[in-house]
């Protein structure tokens, strides 16, 4: 079990906020949804790789990546992700296409994952597709490692269904 690299710091309205808490539990509070942060950082990541590429005349590759469950090939999941890269104006290459087993949460343990970031470290391709932030990963540090990752590598990760959500509950 790897452990988290997520410094968790607090502020002064962290801590302003807990003993708010603390001296008025009756009170509602609404905590902020970790995920906004998290959609505001990876379309910085896209809006500026993507810029960057276009500005020198280049068209963004990105690689799709999905999960599989009960061994089934996720055919639905790989088309919204390639009809999303399309209308966005992206390359998909040939054979840039990944998958991996429903199973392990934690996206650096699985080939199909680690092989995109192969792709992206490698040059090959910019970006990543996928159809929810949970085929990345259920876990929101886990998830954030990896925007972090493909940012670092000036790649992005693009979701065809963002991590903020109207309905969500």
């Amino acid at each position: 079990m790897r452990q988290s690299t997520a410094h968790k710091t607090q502020t002064w309205m962290d801590l302003e906020r807990a003993v708010e808490a603390r001296l008025h539990p009756d009170q509602v509070r609404v905590e902020p949804d970790p995920y906004g942060f998290l959609a505001a950082m990876r379309r910085g990541h896209i809006e500026r790789t993507v810029a960057r590429l276009r500005a020198k005349g280049r068209m963004p590759r990105v690689c799709l990546y999905a999960l599989s469950v009960g061994g089934q090939e996720p055919r639905h999941s790989l088309n919204a992700a390639e009809n999303y890269a399309v209308g966005q104006c992206w390359q998909v290459g040939v054979g840039q296409t990944y998958t991996d087993h429903r199973g392990a949460t934690d996206p650096v343990t699985r080939p199909g994952w680690c092989s995109v970031r192969e792709q992206v470290k490698a040059g090959y391709a910019d970006g990543v597709v996928v159809v929810t932030a949970s085929d990345i990963s259920p876990h929101v540090d886990e998830y954030r490692q990896e925007i972090d990752w493909f940012g670092h590598h000036l790649g992005f990760i693009d979701l065809v269904i963002s991590e903020v959500q109207k309905d969500r509950p």
